[in-house]
C-alpha cells in the first residue's frame, strides 16, 4: 500500500516513537511510506530506513501554519494516489480529514492517549472512518465522547523493537562506578513532566535510604530549562553527582542499559521493561507502583498510563524507590524478567504494524470511492445471494493486489458490495462515463454470455463489453459460464464480443468448448473456477442438531415445479427421519425462491419434520449455513459452490447445462440428477450415498477446491496486469 502518515513532529515522545518504528516496519514489510511532520530527531532514523519524510508546520494552532500544513498534505495527494491516509493527533487528523474527504482517500487515525473532551476540542477532533486506540480505555474514551461503533476501533498496541531494547552494554557516558542508576525518560513539558519534579524532590530521602543512588533525566520540552534548574539545586544540596539532567537524546536503547530502575509510564517504561530493567509506574496522570504480574492486567488496561489512579508526591516515590532498590538483586532480575517476557510476548513491532495493516484494509474495503479504477459487470444488485458473493469475492481479490477504486453495474445505487461503488446498470451515460475514466473492465463472473433467460440479458453484457473497446479500456471476461446461445445472430454477437477481449477466463470446460464452437481460438481461453473459492472455507453456524439443507427455485413450467417438489419433499421426510436430521431450506434469491422453500418447509413440518426456511441478511450466513450442513440437496448453482468450497457433499438437481459443467468440473458428476425427471426414490438413495460416503467425498473436495482457488488466483494476477497497461500477450 502508499501510506501517508501525518503527525505533529518527530521530537522525544512515547507517541512519535510509535509512529518511527510504525513507519519502519511497515516498510519492510513491502508497503511505501510518506511521513509528514514539523520533523525533529527522529527524522534522519525514518529516512535512513527508506521513509520519506515531509516537512509541515503541524505542531501550531496558528492560523498560517495550519494553512501552510494543509497546502502541502493537498499537494502531496494531487501529486501521488495514496491508498490511505493515518493521523496522529488532532491538528493532523483535522486537515487529514480534510484532504481526505476532497481526495476521495480512505482516512485512518490513531489515538495515543485520552484528551481533554471540552466542547470545541471535540468539535475539532476527528477519528477517521476507522480508529486505533492503545488502550481499552482510550477506546472507551472514543465510545464516550465521540459516540464511535465499537466495530470501528480496534486496540493496538505500542510495538517495542525488542531486538534494539534489550540489556546490552550501555553508554560510556552514563557509567558511574559505585552508583545506581534511576533513570527517568519523558517529554519534558508543563503537563507531562510532574513525577520528574516529584523525583527530584525526593532524592534527599532516596539517597538517606540507599546511599550510592543516583538519577539521570533523559528528555526534552518547554520546561527543560526550569527542570534543570531544580535539579542543579537539589544535586548541590547532596554535595553534587547525585542528579543529572541529559535534554533530548534519540539513543534511548544504549542509554537504558545504564539503569538499575525506571521512574516512568508508556512508552518510555515498556522499553525499559524490554530491556529486564525493573519499573516504577508513575507519570503525570497517575502512580501505579512497582510494576509486578499483580499489576499487569490494570497497567495493561491504559497502555501502562496509570490513568485513574492518584498522581505520586515526593514522599510516594521515595517509598518506591526505596523499596525497589532494597530488595536483593535476584529479586529485581526477576520484576526485570517478568516484563520483558510480557513485551517480547505482547508488544512486538510485527503486532503493531499488523494491527495497522488490518484497519487500513479494512478502511479501504468499506469506503466508497467517487469513482471506479475497475469496473465490473454482472447480475448485481438482484438480492442474488451467489452473485453478491461473486461481486465480494472480485473486489477482494482485486483489492489484494493493488486496485481499490471498484465500482459495480448494479440495479441500483446501493452498494452491491463493501467499499464497491454502485453505478445504476441501465442508466447508459452515467454507464459509459464509468467506463471511459476506468482502467479496465470486468466482465464477470457469473452466466452473462447466454440466451436461455433472454436476449435481452445476453445483448446487455456484450453492449457494455464494447463501450469499454471503444474508450480503450482493456476488457476482460472473468472466469463467466457460457452458453446456452441457441440464436445464430447471438452467437455472432458474443462471438464478436469475446474476441476483442484483451483476456478470457471461463468456469469450466463446458463453456470453453462454447466458446470455441463459435469460433473463440481456443489457446485465448483459459480454464478457471468461480471466483467465491478465494473467500475460503466459512466457519460453520453452530447448532444443537444435524441437518439436511435444501436450496430450491421456482420455475417458469409450474407443472414441472410440483412434480420436482412432491418428490424432493418424500425424498427429504425419508432422509431426515433415517437420518435423524433437521431440515433448513434456503432461499438463494428471496425474490424468485422464497414461495417453493415456503411450501417445502410447511409440508416438512406437517410431515413430523422438524423444518425451517432461512432467510439469511447475507451471504455471509448462507455459506456458514451450508457449511454447518451434514450434506446440501440443491437447485442453485452458488448453492452447490458454497457446498463445495465449505468441503459439504452435494447432490444437485440439474434444471440448467451450468449445473452439470460445474459438477463434473469439482469432478462430482455422479451427484447429479435431472431436477424433472428424477422421483423421490432416486432422489433419497442419491442422498443415503452421500451421507455414506461423507468422508470420503470431504476429502476430494477439499483437494479440488484448493485447486480451484489457485485457478482463480490466476484470473486476479492477469486482470492486474490489464490494470498496470500491460497488453493482451503480456498478460
Amino acid at each position: 500500500m502508499h501510506i501517508l502518515m501525518v503527525t505533529m513532529s518527530l521530537g522525544i515522545g512515547g507517541a512519535e516513537t510509535h509512529i518511527l518504528e510504525l513507519a519502519r516496519c511497515l516498510t519492510r514489510c513491502g508497503h511505501s511510506v510518506t511521513v509528514v511532520s514539523n520533523g525533529g530527531v527522529y527524522v534522519d532514523a525514518l529516512t535512513a530506513d527508506g521513509v520519506r519524510h515531509v516537512d509541515a508546520p503541524l505542531h501550531s494552532k496558528h492560523p498560517a501554519a495550519l494553512l501552510r500544513a494543509y497546502r502541502t498534505l493537498r499537494r502531496l495527494v494531487r501529486e501521488e494516489r495514496f491508498d490511505v491516509i493515518h493521523a496522529h493527533a488532532r491538528i493532523p487528523g483535522f486537515l487529514s480529514a480534510i484532504v481526505a474527504r476532497r481526495a476521495d482517500v480512505p482516512f485512518v487515525t490513531t489515538f495515543h492517549g485520552v484528551f481533554n473532551p471540552v466542547w470545541y476540542w471535540r468539535l475539532l477532533t476527528r477519528t477517521g472512518e476507522r480508529a486505533l486506540a492503545v488502550s481499552e480505555d482510550v477506546r472507551e474514551y472514543l465510545q464516550k465522547w465521540y459516540h464511535m461503533p465499537a466495530d470501528k476501533i480496534t486496540v493496538t498496541v505500542n510495538g517495542i523493537d525488542v531486538e534494539a531494547f534489550r540489556a546490552g552494554e550501555p553508554s560510556a557516558e552514563l557509567l558511574a562506578p559505585g552508583r545506581r542508576t534511576i533513570l527517568c525518560v519523558t517529554r519534558l513539558d508543563r503537563e507531562s513532566a510532574g513525577h520528574v519534579y516529584a523525583m527530584i524532590e525526593a532524592m534527599p530521602e532516596i539517597v538517606g535510604a540507599v546511599p550510592d543512588a543516583r538519577l539521570v533525566v533523559v528528555g526534552g520540552g518547554d520546561v527543560l530549562g526550569d527542570v534543570r534548574a531544580a535539579a542543579a539545586d537539589t544535586d548541590a544540596a547532596l554535595g553534587g553527582g547525585r542528579i543529572e539532567v541529559l535534554g533530548p537524546r534519540t539513543d534511548i536503547p544504549a542509554i537504558l542499559p545504564a539503569a538499575d530502575l525506571f521512574v516512568g509510564v508508556s512508552r518510555a517504561a515498556m522499553e525499559a521493561m524490554a530491556c529486564g530493567i525493573p519499573v516504577i509506574l508513575s507519570g503525570a496522570q497517575g502512580h501505579l507502583g512497582a510494576f509486578v504480574p499483580i499489576l499487569t492486567a490494570e497497567a495493561v488496561g491504559t497502555n501502562f498510563c496509570c490513568r485513574g489512579r492518584d498522581v505520586a508526591d515526593a514522599d510516594t516515590l521515595a517509598d518506591a524507590v526505596i523499596t525497589v532498590l532494597k530488595k536483593t538483586p535476584e529479586e529485581r532480575r526477576e520484576m526485570g524478567a517478568y516484563g520483558r517476557a510480557l513485551i517480547e510476548r505482547e508488544y512486538s513491532v510485527a503486532r503493531m504494524a499488523g494491527d495497522a495493516e488490518t484497519v487500513y484494509a479494512r478502511a479501504i474495503r468499506e469506503h466508497v470511492f467517487r469513482r471506479g479504477d475497475a469496473v465490473v459487470s454482472g447480475y448485481y444488485g438482484f438480492g442474488n445471494a451467489g452473485d453478491d458473493a461473486l461481486l465480494t469475492a472480485i473486489a477482494e481479490g482485486l483489492r489484494a493486489r493493488g486496485i481499490y477504486r471498484i465500482s459495480a453495474l448494479s440495479k441500483n445505487g446501493k452498494p452491491p458490495a463493501p467499499g464497491v461503488r454502485a453505478v445504476r446498470r441501465f442508466r447508459f451515460f452515467a454507464v459509459r462515463r464509468e467506463i471511459r475514466r476506468a482502467k479496465l473492465l470486468i466482465s464477470g463472473g457469473g452466466s452473462l454470455l447466454q440466451d436461455a433467460t433472454s436476449t435481452q440479458s445476453l445483448v446487455y453484457y456484450t453492449a457494455v463489453m464494447r463501450c469499454a473497446e471503444r474508450a480503450g479500456v482493456p476488457v476482460m471476461v472473468f472466469a463467466n459460464g457460457v452458453g446456452p446461445i441457441s440464436r445464430e445472430k447471438n452467437r455472432r454477437r458474443a462471438a464478436r464480443a469475446v474476441a476483442a477481449a484483451d483476456a478470457v477466463s471461463v468456469r469450466e470446460e463446458q463453456s470453453r468448448e462454447e466458446l470455441v464452437s463459435m469460433g473463440i481460438d481456443a489457446a485465448r481461453i483459459r480454464v478457471s473456477a468461480d471466483p467465491v473459492f478465494r473467500l475460503g472455507t466459512p466457519r460453520p453456524a453452530q447448532t444443537e442438531r444435524p441437518y439436511l439443507l435444501l436450496s430450491l427455485r421456482e420455475t417458469a413450467d409450474g407443472r414441472r415445479t410440483r412434480a420436482l417438489e412432491d418428490a424432493l419433499f418424500a425424498a427429504a421426510r425419508d432422509l431426515c427421519r433415517e437420518a435423524d436430521l433437521d431440515a433448513v431450506v434456503l432461499p438463494m434469491q428471496p425474490a424468485y425462491d422464497d414461495g417453493i422453500c415456503a411450501r417445502m418447509a410447511e409440508r416438512l413440518r406437517e410431515a413430523g419434520v422438524s423444518a425451517e426456511k432461512y432467510g439469511a441478511a447475507s451471504f455471509g450466513e448462507i455459506r456458514a449455513r451450508i457449511a454447518g450442513a451434514r450434506c446440501v440437496i440443491a437447485m442453485r448453482l452458488h448453492a452447490l459452490i458454497f457446498a463445495c468450497a465449505a468441503c459439504v457433499p452435494p447432490l444437485a438437481l440439474s434444471y440448467d447445462p451450468k449445473i452439470d459443467a460445474f459438477m463434473e468440473y469439482v469432478r462430482m458428476r455422479e451427484n447429479v440428477l435431472p431436477a424433472f425427471s428424477a422421483d423421490g426414490e432416486e432422489i433419497l438413495a442419491a442422498a443415503r450415498r452421500l451421507l455414506a460416503s461423507r468422508e470420503t467425498l470431504r476429502a476430494a473436495l477439499a483437494e479440488r477446491t484448493e485447486e480451484m482457488c489457485a485457478l482463480s488466483e490466476k484470473d486476479f494476477d492477469v486482470a492486474a496486469a490489464l490494470f498496470a497497461g500491460k497488453t493482451r500477450e503480456d498478460s
